[in-house]
């Protein structure tokens, strides 16, 4: 089941129709500070047996204004 690059709702969804639980939710972020936008995307995902593990983060972000 890929759903790398899916909105999280559209993943969760997507995996609970595979039969795919989802056992957690880590959102990742850049280093360095960052003005974080957007809906949740997946960027990784992990399954073990019936279970997923998905790593997200926000669609856009903005460098700091120095």
């Amino acid at each position: 089941m890929d759903v790398v690059a899916l909105e999280l709702e559209e993943a969760r969804r997507r995996l609970a129709g595979s039969g795919l639980t989802i056992r957690t939710v880590t959102e990742t972020r850049p280093p360095q500070r960052a003005e974080l936008a957007g809906d949740l995307r997946v960027v990784r995902l992990r399954v073990a047996g019936d279970a997923a593990d998905v790593v997200v983060t926000r669609e856009r972000y903005a460098p700091p204004v120095r």
